[in-house]
């Protein structure tokens, strides 16, 4: 682990452990669910029953995506606190506050530039 000016070596240290300990929850949801829907017993009924497990379907199979996208930002955070460069502002350089970090382990902004990051969307989300 390199050096990192943002934070202390006890913070960095801290941020790994929960960084590894959600990866592990994480992956055993993953786990859980594929195992879940291995074991699902589909019966073939009629039309609703098969609109309805086909929603539950599409609905399980986002949750499983939200969640591999979610893996990946925790193993870029952890490259991250190995590299030295964990709670530096992707945008500004800047660092991101101890307390950000706390509530968001795996932000990639810091404070200004997400708000201003939202803004942008919201502005061109309406357009």
């Amino acid at each position: 682990m390199k050096g990192n000016q943002c934070l202390t070596k006890k913070q960095l240290e801290e941020f790994r452990e929960i960084l590894e300990q959600k990866k592990r929850e994480l992956i055993e949801d993953i786990k859980r669910g594929i195992l879940e829907e291995a074991n699902a017993e589909r019966e073939v009924g009629d039309l609703v029953d098969m609109s309805t497990e086909e929603i539950l379907r599409t609905f399980e199979m986002r949750i499983r995506d939200r969640e591999a996208k979610y893996l990946k930002k925790i193993e870029k955070a952890l490259q991250k606190i190995e590299e030295g460069t964990y709670g530096i502002c992707e945008e500004c350089g800047k660092c991101i506050s101890y307390e950000r970090l706390k509530l968001r382990p795996v932000a990639e902004l810091c404070i200004n530039c997400k708000l201003k990051q939202e803004k942008l969307e919201r502005k061109f989300g309406e357009e």
